[in-house]
């Protein structure tokens, strides 16, 4: 039975596949694109000057298999330039010395919301620092406001890149219908910080929030309502939960200590 896999991934044709014996997937792909810009005029240029070296892009998994992009980059040469420059082709699905495509990356990022970056790590099976890499990859990145059309529910939650609960930084992300995106990673979670950013979304966005989905962190809580609306702060479930939880839980522990002391 033949079947096909999306990769989500522009501009690319696949040339072959491989499977290693533990299971990964590697997939050999080649640019679609004939052009790059020059490193030195930044004019489009089409003379096609041989390879880059390979590299290998950790990828969206497929069917529970870690799955590889494996691109040998084009490089090109600019006619115009005195020195005549080389320049290595840039493609839009991956970060210049990243090790993951921006699919994965993104992928990971998600999974940090409401975990830890030592659960995401297990899950990923991604070394701690390959996570908090990715995390700090993103931070401060400039958001493309004019490719998103609407956010109807922004997400404003905090993760700890040290354990212990310190160096906090603040993932914000939107869903709308089925989809959820990564809007930015803060580097920290200050009221002012998050403020700052959420000042910057443009007006016709604005309008089409419909809730801010937070925890009960005031800084979070408050940036949202002096800046888009006091009325559609919503906090998430799985903070009320965690919270009943430990009322619950210190209960047990009390009772507990109690009815030791009244059996001995």
């Amino acid at each position: 039975m033949n079947f096909e896999i999306s990769l989500d991934i522009q501009d690319v044709k696949i040339k072959h596949v491989k499977k290693r014996k533990n299971g990964d997937i590697i997939i050999y792909v080649k640019s679609t694109v004939n052009e790059a810009f020059c490193r030195e005029c930044n004019r489009k240029i089409d003379k096609c000057h041989g390879f880059d070296k390979e590299i290998t892009l950790r990828h969206l998994s497929i069917l529970g298999k870690k799955t590889y992009i494996r691109i040998s980059p084009a490089r090109y040469k600019c006619l115009l330039c005195n020195n005549k420059p080389t320049t290595t082709q840039k493609l839009s699905w991956y970060k210049q010395r990243s090790p993951n495509t921006k699919a994965y990356e993104e992928h990971v990022l998600l999974q940090t919301v409401n975990s830890t970056i030592e659960d995401t790590s297990i899950k990923e099976n991604l070394g701690y620092e390959a996570v908090t890499g990715i995390i700090n990859r993103y931070i401060e990145c400039k958001v493309d406001w004019d490719s998103i059309k609407k956010l109807e529910t922004v997400g404003l939650d905090e993760i700890s890149l040290k354990k212990g609960h310190k160096d906090f930084v603040t993932i914000v992300t939107s869903r709308t219908g089925e989809e959820v995106i990564i809007l930015a990673v803060l580097k920290d979670r200050k009221k002012a910080t998050v403020k700052r950013f959420l000042q910057t979304i443009p007006e016709r966005l604005i309008k089409t929030i419909k809730f801010v989905c937070s925890d009960m962190y005031d800084g979070f809580v408050n940036a949202a309502k002096e800046v888009i609306s006091e009325n559609i702060v919503v906090i998430d479930r799985f903070h009320v939960a965690k919270l009943y939880r430990k009322c619950i839980d210190d209960l047990r522990k009390k009772e507990l200590k109690r009815l030791k002391a009244e059996l001995t």
